[in-house]
């Protein structure tokens, strides 16, 4: 529950249960004026910590493609290209979205922790084929998909058993995959990141940067992935 209603409800079975005692004449249950003064400091950091990681993201935002890597040297100078992918998902269910930012060349993503931003992944296609031609997000995971003459590259993302997980397959080399780092099989990639139950309905799209507006505002309501 919301903190901020659950506060609310709160205060009013409080001032109602005040009212019944005094039209009953019984021991009303007082409200604990701590736990009061808990609730709305609670509610008061999570506001901060929502304003935070909004600020954060948008300073990263604003600095464009910056920190995000170029294996191939295949972006221009303006950094960031004017399509680009822009979302924010909680992966790890800490109530803090991830955010994940780039375009056809690689992805970055990034959260909030201990009050400053944190990259913890940089995603792209490792095996030369360059361009990441489709970006899906499904079932807690985040998905680059690189078309070649012999097949598709894969690159996967996502939170598990209590950290950050990536992972590489490729169509070239059917039997084998790279899973936190260690080699791995087709099974195994695929139990993690269902690369053969992609839908369209998932599929994520670019948005279009117009220079002329100036600087890019995000609806963050919008942006949920």
């Amino acid at each position: 529950m919301n903190k901020n209603l659950f506060l609310f409800c709160f205060l009013i079975l409080s001032l109602t249960g005040c009212a019944d005692s005094n039209m009953t004449g019984g021991a009303a249950l007082q409200p604990d004026e701590s736990q009061v003064s808990n609730l709305i400091q609670e509610s008061a950091a999570l506001t901060d910590q929502e304003i935070n990681w909004q600020t954060a993201y948008m300073e990263i935002i604003h600095q464009g493609g910056g920190h995000l890597p170029d294996p191939y040297q295949l972006r221009g100078e303006d950094g960031l290209n004017s399509s680009f992918y822009l979302g924010i998902h909680d992966f790890n269910g800490d109530g803090i979205p991830e955010l994940i930012l780039g375009d056809g060349i690689s992805i970055s993503v990034y959260t909030y922790l201990n009050h400053g931003l944190e990259k913890v992944a940089d995603l792209y296609e490792p095996e030369g084929w360059y361009l990441i031609h489709e970006l899906y997000i499904q079932n807690n995971c985040l998905i680059l998909v690189s078309n070649g003459s012999d097949g598709c590259g894969y690159v996967g993302f996502t939170y598990r058993d209590g950290s950050y997980l990536t992972g590489t397959y490729n169509d070239s080399s059917p039997d084998q995959s790279v899973l936190g780092g260690e080699e791995s099989g087709f099974k195994e990639f695929n139990d993690v990141f269902h690369i053969t139950e992609l839908k369209q309905d998932n599929r994520k799209s670019f948005i279009k940067r117009n220079k002329e507006r100036g600087e890019f505002i995000p609806d963050w309501a919008v942006l949920v992935w």
